[in-house]
């Protein structure tokens, strides 16, 4: 059966929402897929849940529907379970997703639902528990195929077979020595094409890329993109081998983080998602970087005041300054966001400033060049009755405003880059509010030199 034969439109969801428990038993069962049920529950109001998740009868499918809904929402939904069901979920569950659940209790739960794991389980997850939640400790796993270097492809086998049975996906298996330090590996391929008696020693592979458990995830997702891997294996100082970071949890922090940036480039945050009825905290989390827009927005005010007089000795300037103000904030805009892209990907870095800035300033040349032309001429034969100056003060002012506009979209993420700031969460507001104040002097200043053929 295919994905889609469980696909189901708002009225039919909603019958089966009002449906008994019997219905709902039968549909769990009759899904082959988590994921699908997952999607189920979102269509559910947030109460409804713990008892949907108690109708799923299998504990492995009802552990693997939970690891699939969104983490903003686990903190919510485990305050409405009962420790022994927690207990029942996190026992389901591989190490690196049973430590995020116990991670997101109270204290207090949280030494209870410990207290209740076998002694092997528990171990595990209070090893993670020590790790930063957003580091490759974070997100590793501990279950792992590890043999010792004087170990046979039979052995290696066994061990595959054992971590199998327990549904735990085993991608390689890693080799040590007798101090537990990381050796090399052995490809599952090379276990079928030679003969259980044949030394893991001699298929041994020693190159091997490894990860500390503090380095930040991000960090762990620009390795794995580099020397393209599907999974990782995580080692201390010593090269003692700690656990494993695979693909699927790669791409969950690529998505996070991809999420994070986006939110932080509107002024915003996860915890804003995570509640979205809630007024205040909502405006506490946005006021900070809309005061940085307020500060930048008042000088820009202060700056007309002061150019009033000659504003009103043509009055036709006002007709052109938010044309000015607003592509020189398009071309900052851009700028900066393709700078902080690559400083997201590793693919700029503060060494490579001079030579994006002596680019930006020229594409913002060429722009201005062109867009300056055409509004020149809308200024000069449209808007005005053939005044040539008017139409030369708006070129010369795009120009320049659009290469100043260029050189602040590079130069701001690299200066914030620079003060270990985060440029995705500050570069946005201050380099438009900039091009505000920047565009205002530029066009003032251009239009004062010809004031006398502009009057």
């Amino acid at each position: 059966m295919t994905q889609q034969n469980f696909s189901l439109d708002n009225e039919e969801l909603h019958q089966l929402l009002e449906s008994d428990d019997a219905s709902l038993k039968a549909y769990f069962s009759s899904v082959p897929y988590p994921a699908d049920i997952t999607e189920f529950l979102d269509h559910a109001d947030l109460q409804q849940w713990p008892r949907l998740l108690r109708l799923i009868e299998d504990p492995e499918k009802r552990a693997e529907v939970f690891s699939g809904i969104d983490e903003m929402k686990w903190q919510d939904l485990l305050a409405r379970l009962q420790p022994e069901e927690i207990t029942a979920l996190v026992l389901q569950m591989e190490s690196d997703d049973a430590t995020d659940i116990v991670a997101k209790l109270p204290i207090s739960v949280r030494y209870d639902i410990l207290r209740r794991l076998p002694v092997e389980e528990r171990r595990h997850v209070q090893q993670l528990l020590g790790y930063p939640e957003d580091s490759a400790g974070g997100i590793m796993q501990v279950e792992l195929a590890q043999v010792y270097e004087d170990a046979t492809v039979s052995d290696a086998v066994s061990r595959v077979r054992e971590l199998v049975e327990d549904d735990v996906e085993v991608l390689a298996v890693w080799v040590v020595n007798k101090e537990d330090r990381l050796v090399g590996y052995v490809a599952l391929v090379d276990l079928l094409l030679h003969k259980a008696t044949t030394p893991i020693r001699s298929l041994l592979e020693t190159d091997v890329v490894t990860v500390n458990p503090l380095v930040d995830q991000e960090e762990v997702a620009h390795i794995f993109k580099k020397y393209d891997l599907i999974t990782l294996p995580v080692v201390d100082e010593t090269n003692r081998l700690l656990g494993r970071i695979v693909i699927d949890d790669i791409v969950d922090v690529l998505a996070q983080e991809a999420e994070e940036d986006a939110l932080r480039m509107a002024g915003t945050s996860e915890a804003e998602l995570m509640h979205p009825t809630a007024v205040f905290s909502t405006a506490r989390i946005r006021l900070p970087w809309l005061a940085v827009a307020l500060g930048c927005s008042l000088v820009s005010a202060s700056l007309l005041k002061i150019f009033a007089p000659l504003l009103e000795s043509a009055t036709i300037l006002y007709a052109f300054l938010p044309v000015i103000m607003a592509m020189g904030g398009n071309v900052g805009t851009q700028s900066s966001t393709i700078l902080i892209r690559g400083f997201a990907t590793e693919k700029a870095d503060l060494s490579d400033m001079w030579q994006i800035l002596f680019k930006e300033i020229r594409v913002g040349f060429l722009m201005g060049l062109v867009y300056g032309t055409c509004a020149g001429v809308v200024a000069a034969f449209i808007l005005s009755k053939h005044n040539v100056y008017l139409g030369l003060v708006v070129f010369i002012s795009m120009i320049i405003a659009m290469m100043t506009a260029g050189a602040m979209g590079v130069l701001a993420p690299s200066l914030l880059k620079k003060l270990k700031i985060d440029p995705a969460i500050s570069a946005g507001p201050f380099v438009t509010t900039m091009n505000d104040i920047t565009g205002i002097l530029i066009y003032m200043s251009v239009a004062g030199f010809f004031l006398k053929n502009l009057e």
